[in-house]
């Protein structure tokens, strides 16, 4: 089965498609663009493709959503997964000084703290898998790449540092898109766009209730403006169960009863490894609850009556 990625070779999309588990043998076939992969699974009946819609730093990624969204009829998500990794540094010579850095432009920007406080000269790569390429092919020891451990132990490189960094443990959750609804397992997540035929006040209260309704628990909601001469938003709604379900079925019913449209994204397994969680170990600050000091409570509530806000 030919599962299409963002490629070259040994990116992380590459890397993710070795945790899918309802592919057997897959070939990877790597393209230039999602674009490319989302419009090659529209339109080539039994071609499967692989892209990211989530990770640790950025949150949901809306602009690849939106092709889904937007431009794809017949690409469905069957099934998700989240690739874990960490970042090393390395080179040919573990115990050499560093001057200059080579990586993805989104792997050094995890890393900008280790590079601004070394001062290194930064090099941009189209992947990690090609930095250490470049640097196993220039051989000099003043050069690391920045991958995963097991990118740079396959190109031969030494690992020069383990702490790079800014925040450890990147979680990108990838999904395998195609033509066909993957079957029930009895753990499963759908995932839907609601549009509204008109802008009304209370409509997101009137959704949920309609979930509520018939027990069907929404584990996201993300909202995507709309062009003022189409309509004023579309919902992105991912919730457990599978489309086949009866009670699901029913809340999608009553949707259209509501006067919404209704866009069906896929029905998966639910992932059972680690999750894609926020990089921050804490609420957000200056979170204020039914415990807190009465003055952080008037700040919150008069807040025009404060000078400043304390965190």
């Amino acid at each position: 089965m030919i599962v299409c990625y963002l490629g070259p070779s040994g990116t992380s999309d590459y890397r993710a498609i070795e945790l899918l588990t309802t592919v057997n043998d897959p070939e990877p076939l790597p393209m230039s663009s999602v674009a490319e992969i989302i419009q090659t699974v529209n339109y080539m009946p039994g071609c499967l493709g692989i892209i990211s819609l989530e990770d640790s730093t950025n949150g949901e990624l809306t602009t690849i959503l939106d092709r889904l969204i937007f431009d794809a009829t017949s690409a469905l998500i069957r099934e998700e997964v989240v690739l874990v990794e960490d970042i090393f540094a390395f080179g040919i010579d573990p115990n050499a000084d560093v001057l200059k850095v080579v990586s993805h432009p989104l792997i050094l920007d995890m890393c900008s703290q280790f590079i601004k406080e070394r001062g290194l000269q930064v090099h941009h790569a189209v992947s990690t898998a090609e930095a250490c390429r470049y640097v196993a092919e220039k051989r000099d020891s003043s050069v690391v790449a920045l991958a995963p451990p097991l990118v740079g132990a396959s190109a031969g490189l030494e690992i020069n540092s383990s702490q790079v960094m800014d925040i450890p443990d990147i979680r990108t959750r990838y999904v395998l898109i195609g033509r066909d609804v993957a079957i029930r397992t009895g753990d499963d997540k759908t995932s839907i766009v609601v549009t509204p035929s008109v802008d009304r006040v209370g409509f997101l209260a009137e959704l949920s209730s309609r979930f509520a309704k018939h027990g069907v628990n929404m584990t996201s909601i993300l909202s995507r403006p709309l062009q003022a001469k189409i309509g004023s938003h579309a919902f992105h709604i991912t919730f457990s169960g599978h489309i086949s379900d009866p009670e699901v079925r029913q809340v999608v019913k009553d949707l259209w009863e509501f006067g919404a449209s209704v866009k069906l994204l896929g029905s998966y397994p639910r992932w059972k490894g680690s999750e894609v969680t926020t990089p921050s170990p804490s609420l957000p600050l200056g979170s204020v609850d039914q415990n807190s000091s009465e003055s952080d409570k008037e700040r919150l509530l008069n807040p025009e009556t404060a000078r400043f806000w304390i965190g």
